[in-house]
């Protein structure tokens, strides 16, 4: 493995511009992430998938190893001289075993399992590096040991069983341990001298049992500091945050007594942060390597200051994760970039992990020079059961990574591309079909685990040509006023080019879901395989990656620390989304997909097709810049809705989300009672004005009731007072069939006539003639109008047994 190779200036497809981010740089003037002071950075210190973090410091390098489950190679080697800037050096192995669960082959696989929280440890005595972890994969755990951390190999004894989220242990008299345990109970165990084994006679002893409930206590992380041992763990005790906890006690033997060090989220993102342990810095600071649940994202690390109080490592900044640090930089870390493929060896560089143990006949970067092969040797189905695909991180607030691909050798039930890659995954890429004939498709996978997964097609194109070109967009989050992350976002869009600039949208947004089946975050993953015979293989030519700004990283240029000032265009619009060609930062919420839809418009061309509800509340959402919205004060907001299905009309709500003293809160901006099904009706306020306090300000459309799709149009936020133009709801009193404000025989006239020539004056009229609001004039509406004129009933929807008598009849 060795270091990505840019390739930037390769061809002119390549340029930035292609790799423009539709879904998150649309009204990019809105969108700035926040610049700490000159010597600062904000937290996280990595926003991608590492969790489970060891760390050591040797000299004045750090170094730290993580989780990577069922990839290979696996238990990434990062090192840092800042505790900031992490790159990765090393991997503890290429495989950790190789039978049929590590090598996905018949049926079985290693999802969830795999290597699982390494503890790394250098003992100076011997001049070694030991790294320690457990597979319920292979039922048993490893000691690996290497005397070069950066550059080594590393040697391995395997032990019998599963030692969980154990924690190593050189104790000054020489001997050697390891904690361990899950459910609250903490266990210890002896090795021998030379770290090859257990100790003679050494049997496994309880430390202590905690008293919380639920996730009652693992993730062990322990240090011997100043005569006291020191375990660290995590708890999510019923009804509670995540938090971090620790045990102590001067003796092995001893009475251990315990306190919480840190019950925090960070920022505005409540997710607690936990597990992990502690270390020094050269000049006597502390700090403390934690990591935080982030959604689809996955598991990012969390730096927090150490202070001991009393003997205790207490974490965070009064007792808060901070959302900036003083490390003397603001550089941070990438742990995704591009690939030219341009290799003189098989040998990737150490950002690639391969899905389970690779075959390794079946891929090259030399056989065509610049390019990445994969062949097609092992039979599959769908994306999870498919032998070598290559993935790489994903990475916060959003990203977007893109591939060539020549699909000239592909045969008759091949599929290749690039996917977002988890249990619930997208795919956009190529298929051969029985004829021969190439399609671009998207697909997602049809089944909720992974024994019933299916390869299910969304949409598909018919290909022209043998090359095309396939980006995903991913969206996690968005970044606070405050440098803290927003609420989860988590979409995936999916496109196809055939020049790299102009990007064609397929299929539907994934709403990308963290699940406990994979265990990871969500990666780009690059994928080949056939389903009907084996031969075939895919060329790519390249991996483009692209990263809106974290701290400093591979994103478009980093805005100043002074806040940016947006000045309303001369309507006193601060935005104004028509939708015309893209979705304008507009995103689904809950299940909802959002997307261009140029078959409805009001106005132009297009407009925003809001789909795949599950619920009322699931509806296109828009995230309000921090820079223009401002708590306390008033503005004019403005959008145009139509639905095409359903009853006859409905309730819409223009809805704000913001949140407020630690706590997620709903106000309506606007509200249409009855908006008629397949007319376009505005949702407006001139003088709306954002509750005091409130931040992480999301927009959206939302219905009283049902889960119908609708269509959004001319999206308005501007200055308090300006008046947007747009259709108005049109009252509608049932009865009143001629529009005079008075239900009389002339009103029944006017719908029998309606009704037997099957047209009314207008819209407004047929609705008032269907009084008991089924969508459609019958002759029961008659009868009602009749019994309501003839005083007979009271209301509208209920009738007396004299309406009832008269046999359905219109005197």
């Amino acid at each position: 493995m060795k270091q990505l190779k840019l390739r930037r200036a390769a061809a002119s497809v390549l340029v930035a511009a292609a790799v423009a981010l539709p879904s998150i740089t649309a009204s990019s003037s809105l969108i700035s992430t926040p610049v700490s002071a000159a010597s600062t950075i904000n937290n996280p210190i990595i926003w991608a998938d590492v969790p489970d973090d060891d760390i050591i410091r040797v000299g004045d390098t750090y170094y730290m190893v993580s989780t990577t489950m069922f990839f290979s190679p696996g238990a990434p080697i990062m090192k840092s001289k800042d505790l900031a800037n992490w790159e990765i050096c090393n991997y503890v192995f290429d495989t950790y075993a190789n039978g049929d669960v590590q090598n996905l082959k018949n049926g079985k696989h290693d999802y969830s399992h795999g290597q699982w929280a390494t503890s790394l440890r250098y003992n100076e005595k011997k001049g070694k590096y030991y790294a320690f972890f457990g597979s319920y994969g292979s039922n048993k755990s490893y000691i690996c040991s290497t005397d070069d951390i950066e550059n080594g190999e590393w040697s391995r004894v395997e032990l019998n069983g599963m030692y969980h989220d154990a924690s190593m242990l050189f104790d000054d008299d020489g001997r050697n341990y390891l904690v361990y345990g899950a459910g609250g109970t903490c266990n210890i165990k002896e090795f021998n001298s030379d770290m090859t084994g257990w100790a003679a006679g050494a049997t496994e002893r309880r430390l202590f049992k905690t008293n919380f409930d639920n996730l009652a206590g693992e993730g062990w992380h322990i240090h011997k500091i100043n005569g006291y041992y020191y375990i660290l763990g995590i708890a999510w005790p019923s009804g509670h945050g995540r938090l971090e906890f620790c045990y102590r006690s001067k003796s092995l033997n001893g009475n251990w007594e315990n306190k919480t060090l840190l019950d925090s989220g960070l920022g505005s993102y409540g997710s607690g942060c936990a597990q992990g342990g502690i270390v020094d810095t050269p000049d006597g600071k502390w700090y403390g390597l934690v990591f935080q649940d982030h959604g689809a994202v996955g598991r990012i690390p969390v730096l927090v200051p150490v202070n001991w109080q009393n003997d205790w490592p207490m974490m965070g900044v009064n007792g808060k994760a901070p959302i900036t640090l003083d490390l003397g930089t603001t550089q941070g870390t990438d742990v995704a970039g591009d690939d030219s493929f341009d290799y003189t060896t098989n040998d990737l560089a150490l950002e690639w992990s391969w899905n389970h143990n690779p075959d390794n006949s079946a891929w090259s970067v030399t056989e065509r020079p610049g390019w990445l092969r994969l062949k097609n040797k092992n039979m599959a189905s769908h994306l999870l059961n498919a032998r070598n695909t290559l993935t790489m991180r994903t990475e916060g607030p959003a990203c977007s990574s893109y591939i060539k691909l020549d699909a000239s050798n592909m045969k008759p039930g091949d599929y290749a591309g690039l996917s977002a890659f988890q249990l619930k995954y997208g795919c956009i890429g190529v298929r051969v079909d029985d004829s021969g004939n190439k399609k671009v498709y998207m697909s997602v996978n049809g089944g909720n685990d992974v024994g019933n997964s299916s390869n299910k097609i969304v949409a598909e194109q018919n290909m022209n040509g043998d090359e095309v070109y396939l980006k995903v967009d991913f969206k996690f989050a968005n970044v606070n006023s405050d440098g803290s992350s927003s609420n989860n976002i988590d979409k995936a869009n999916f496109y196809y080019s055939y020049d790299g600039q102009n990007w064609n949208k397929l299929g539907q947004e994934l709403s990308m879901s963290y699940d406990l089946k994979l265990f990871t975050g969500y990666r780009s993953g690059i994928y080949s395989y056939p389903t009907k015979s084996t031969g075939g293989y895919a060329d790519i030519d390249f991996f483009e990656y692209d990263r809106q700004t974290w701290n400093g990283c591979n994103g478009s240029k980093v805005l100043s620390g002074t806040p940016v000032i947006i000045e309303p265009d001369e309507n006193g619009y601060y935005f104004h989304n028509t939708f015309e060609s893209g979705t304008e930062s507009w995103t689904g919420r809950g299940s909802a997909s959002v997307a261009v839809d140029k078959t409805e418009a009001y106005d132009g061309s297009g407009s925003l097709a809001c789909t795949g509800r599950d619920a009322s509340w699931n509806g296109a959402s828009k995230s309000l810049s921090s820079n223009v919205f401002k708590a306390g004060e008033e503005y004019s907001f403005s959008t145009i809705v139509k639905y095409t299905e359903g009853p006859a009309s409905q309730k819409f709500y223009l809805t704000l989300q913001y949140e407020a003293n630690g706590d997620v809160n709903y106000d309506k901006i606007a509200t249409v009672d009855e908006l008629p099904k397949g007319e376009w009706v505005q949702l407006a306020n001139t003088n709306y004005k954002i509750p005091e306090g409130a931040s992480n300000l999301q927009m959206y459309v939302e219905t009283d009731s049902d889960d119908y799709s609708f269509y959004v149009d001319e999206a308005v936020g501007g200055v308090a007072g300006t008046v947007v133009d747009g259709p108005k709801a049109v009252s509608v009193i049932l009865g009143d069939v001629n529009g005079d404000e008075v239900i009389n025989s002339f009103d029944l006239v006017a719908a029998r006539k309606g009704l037997l020539s099957e047209k009314f004056a207008d819209d407004r009229a047929k609705r008032a003639a269907d009084v008991d609001k089924n969508g459609k004039v019958e002759m029961s509406d008659l009868v009602q109008l009749q019994s309501f004129v003839l005083g007979k009933i009271s209301e509208f929807g209920k009738s007396d047994s004299q309406s009832a008598s008269s046999g359905g009849q219109v005197e």
